[in-house]
């Protein structure tokens, strides 16, 4: 089995470029596929996450090592025996012993025995001990796994063993390269080609002042490139040139390819780009285009100029999107997925079929559904099957044969199938799931009746607010459009103050709006206030008072709250809506197991749970016990499973 079936059931195929990989602490600068944890963030390389689950390795053999996997939370301790690198979140260790080490040290290629003329005319093995010697070539003190001469008594790095005085290197090929084994004071002490530090061995022109190390001594990028998708003559690489990329427009690297005859220079890594791809905040394929018309161009993701000499991605059916290429490839925004030469169809799917103007088949009924503009003033008495919100003055539609099967508009509008903008999943829009009368929201967390997005694995439930929420999402108490993020340390909501990791944030301010928050209706019904319609206030001290009507503590004007413009009167929000808003509230009964009634009655009960008065507008009746919010209602679970 290998390392990747241990982490399945959140990991996504992912294609990317660049991004670090938590295996293996490397990042590549080239797109390659790789898996990505859609909850916690985690990437790893493919053959990373497909890593044998027991190996054996010449550097311990007398015992088996085994794959340790991290979990996320779990911090990395100790360094790889090899290399000295420390560990990333997945790599080889012995059970027995004191013995690790990283996955990239754990696919080097090792013998036991190597011949190397050049350096030494005897045969040379391998000590598998971390034992102090001193290497015969650099001089350095080492103290693990040195590869020694037995007729000479003389010890080497292998690196230090297996090098040649000098080379002809493809990539530098109008002078040969000299073994050093220390950095001349001229030199910034790097590889001239990956950027890494030069260690013990390298090569170098003294000329040139041009520097590689043993990794790309052994591995040397191609001298000359054609890719006729990137441009349609041949690229040579340049080492050691400051340059701007045609093709994304950075200059964060020295080693171009160039074409001088047209003046074009591009990254390596921008070579291989996808040209047609779907991003999650966008409904149509994006193609990626060499340069753009003249003109003042912002990008539609960090709102940042764009060079228009340069490539980037845009839209044919919205001529004014345009988006950088680092800007659209990046994860939570690229899917991993090249689309060139694949037809556009999304996959938004319509809930409904229309008879004729005003009227509809609505996919969860058997009747056609009538179109009306409002409710004939008791709207808020009407809930929508959908969502179970009440009408109040909301355009809807109603059942031409049913009295109690009524969808508010925007419901109805809801689309069958979308890709979700949480787990960036396919989900399907059902009306029950497994049954159950009420359901979690996995992104909200709160406990629901009505309709759900079920993931097509069956593992993602959403209510229909988190569900039918898509990027860029606006809400009307910020002008900026705002995003799906997922923050590690977590950020307070501007909205009610409270710490969130899954938020909705602005790329343009620190705006922050977690996701319970951003679904709030606008407007309510209150029983303190019968007459009118509560409105949501967002941090706007519109009352003369700054307590609540209903539990009379203090309210924060600079927070969320609802606040009747004729009365002058406020509330919390938890005040106004308690915990279990988005159920239909019922008539208890003497058969009432599980059900939801309004907090209505002259003399309000006793929690079962906390034992107080219950001061919200609605209970939860739990077989056979009050409950008068959600953490009541998941104490009373914990104690019955117990």
């Amino acid at each position: 089995m290998s390392t990747y079936d241990k982490l399945r059931r959140y990991y996504l195929l992912y294609q990317t470029r660049g991004l670090k990989c938590d295996g293996c602490n490397l990042g590549r600068d080239y797109y390659s596929i790789g898996h990505r944890c859609f909850r916690s963030g985690l990437f790893f390389h493919n053959e990373c996450a497909e890593s044998s689950v027991e190996i054996h390795n010449l550097y311990h053999p007398q015992h088996s090592l085994h794959i340790k996997v991290l979990k996320q939370n779990e911090d990395v301790h100790g360094e790889c025996k090899l290399c000295r690198g420390n560990l990333a979140k997945i790599y080889y260790q012995c059970s027995t012993c004191d013995f690790a080490i990283d996955l990239i040290c754990a696919r080097k290629k090792v013998v036991a025995t190597i011949e190397v003329p050049k350096t030494h005319d005897h045969p040379l093995s391998l000590i598998p001990k971390m034992i102090t010697f001193t290497c015969h070539l650099c001089g350095l003190l080492d103290d693990r796994f040195p590869y020694a001469c037995n007729l000479c008594d003389i010890t080497f790095h292998k690196d230090c063993a297996e090098s040649t005085p000098e080379i002809n290197y493809s990539c530098h090929p109008q002078h040969l390269l000299k073994r050093l084994t220390h950095a001349p004071s001229y030199t910034d002490g790097k590889c001239c080609l990956c950027g890494s530090k030069l260690h013990n061995l390298f090569y170098h022109c003294s000329i040139c002042n041009f520097s590689v190390d043993v990794n790309c001594e052994k591995n040397p990028p191609s001298f000359t490139l054609f890719h006729p998708k990137a441009h349609e003559h041949k690229l040579t690489l340049m080492p050691q040139r400051s340059f701007v990329c045609s093709a994304c427009g950075m200059d964060d690297d020295l080693n171009p390819y160039v074409c001088p005859q047209c003046n074009f220079m591009i990254h390596r890594s921008c070579i291989d780009i996808p040209r047609v791809i779907k991003i999650y905040r966008h409904d149509h394929h994006i193609c990626y285009n060499n340069f753009l018309d003249a003109g003042d161009w912002k990008c539609g993701i960090c709102h940042k100029k764009i060079n228009w000499t340069c490539g980037a991605y845009s839209c044919s059916e919205c001529p004014d999107l345009v988006m950088h290429l680092r800007c659209a490839t990046r994860f939570g925004i690229w899917d991993g997925i090249e689309l060139e030469g694949i037809s556009k169809n999304t996959l938004k799917v319509k809930s409904y079929e229309e008879i004729e103007e005003g009227v509809i088949k609505h996919f969860s009924h058997d009747h056609t559904l009538k179109f009306k503009e409002g409710s004939d003033g008791n709207g808020e008495c009407i809930q929508c099957t959908i969502c179970t919100y009440p009408i109040f003055s909301n355009p809807f539609y109603s059942c031409m044969e049913c009295d109690d099967f009524i969808l508010h508009k925007k419901c109805v509008d809801l689309p069958k199938k979308k890709i979700d903008s949480f787990y960036k999943m396919s989900t399907s829009l059902i009306t029950n799931y497994q049954g159950n009368a009420e359901n979690i929201c996995n992104a909200c967390q709160n406990i629901y009746q009505g309709f759900s997005y079920l993931s097509d694995d069956g593992n993602t439930l959403l209510d229909v607010r988190c569900g039918s929420i898509s990027e860029p999402f606006f809400h009307e108490s910020h002008p900026h459009s705002l995003y799906v993020s997922y923050l590690t340390g977590g950020r307070f909501c501007n909205a009610c103050g409270e710490k969130a990791t899954m938020v909705l944030s602005c790329e343009e301010c620190e705006f922050v709006l977690d996701i319970k928050c951003s679904t709030l209706p606008n407007i309510v019904k209150h029983e303190n206030d019968k007459d009118h319609l509560l409105s949501l206030c967002y941090g706007e001290n519109k009352c003369e008072q700054c307590w609540c009507e209903m539990c009379e503590e203090t309210i924060n004007p600079k927070k969320w709250f609802y606040s009747c413009d004729h009365c002058g009167i406020a509330f919390h929000i938890r005040c106004t809506l308690g915990d279990f808003i988005w159920f239909k509230p019922e008539k208890k009964s003497e058969s009432s197991t599980n059900c939801v009634i309004l907090n209505n009655r002259a003399s309000r009960p006793f929690c079962y749970s906390c034992n107080s008065r219950c001061k919200y507008p609605s209970i939860l009746f739990f077989y056979g016990k009050t409950l008068c919010s959600l953490q009541c209602f998941q104490q009373k679970v914990y104690a019955i499973l117990a």
